[in-house]
């Protein structure tokens, strides 16, 4: 719960209020973690996607409401639900926990620290990262819903259809497809900041938002600068791939011919 400063590695989730004494399983919080026939609940990937996106917006989210204090409370969320410089992402992740409030209770006991007050702070956040990247079938899903991680890249493996070169391709171009969407969401982002601090005036609270802001787009311009290296060197892989499978059908061809 409440507090501030950059935490450490984080814990590893809180005992469920289940007549067992063991961790809260991967389920909905508070129960066993499977449904009646033994499957997932379905909105742990949605949960992961909303962690990230916290993760990474954690600035924008502290001071949605008031000056940056280190604290998450359901008002913030709403007070970024109903801004319009707010970006699709950011919203999707506040909407998510205003529709599973019981993820949020989760969440602002994830460090373990504290009482049950409505506020999450970093430590929980961190602690709850930690926890999540543990559970089992919690990468099916993106934030904007698109199939990625290990189910996608399984499914392109174990296709007895491709060929070898068919699953490199399509690997890569997996991992292409999720770079150009987060690149979408950044720049989304950086529009929405751009918009904000035009729209700020002289006071002095505006100053300090105006300065929150500027710090956010230089966090914004460093990732955007990550992910179009990372596209650029995935384009090239694919590539000098292509090139190389195609030396290799050559050769091959060129010895059956002599055989």
């Amino acid at each position: 719960t409440g507090g501030s400063g950059r935490p450490g590695t984080g814990g590893s989730g809180r005992p469920g209020p289940g007549s067992g004494s063991g961790s809260e399983g991967p389920g909905r919080p508070g129960g066993s973690g499977t449904s009646g026939s033994g499957s997932l609940d379905p909105n742990l990937a949605g949960y992961r996607d909303a962690l990230r996106v916290l993760d990474q917006n954690w600035d924008t989210f502290d001071t949605a409401v008031g000056a940056k204090d280190g604290k998450l409370s359901m008002s913030n969320l709403e007070a970024l639900l109903g801004s319009p410089a707010a970006s699709p992402t950011l919203k999707r992740a506040a909407q998510f926990f205003k529709d599973n409030p019981e993820y949020f209770n989760r969440l602002e006991m994830a460090a373990g620290t504290g009482s049950k007050d409505g506020v999450a702070s970093r430590q929980d956040l961190s602690a709850e990262l930690a926890a999540v990247a543990k559970l089992p079938g919690t990468s099916s899903t993106g934030g904007s819903g698109r199939s990625t991680g290990g189910t996608r890249a399984r499914d392109i493996v174990d296709n007895p259809n491709m060929s070898i070169e068919q699953k490199v391709q399509a690997l890569l171009m997996g991992i292409t497809e999720d770079t150009d969407a987060e690149l979408l969401d950044v720049m989304n982002e950086m529009a929405s900041a751009r918009e904000e601090r035009a729209g700020l005036g002289t006071s002095d609270q505006d100053k300090a938002r105006g300065a929150k802001l500027d710090t956010s787009m230089q966090e914004l311009e460093l990732r955007l600068q990550t992910l179009m290296e990372k596209r650029k060197a995935m384009f090239d892989l694919m590539s000098n791939m292509s090139s190389k499978f195609n030396e290799m059908a050559k050769t091959a061809i060129s010895n059956l011919r002599s055989a």
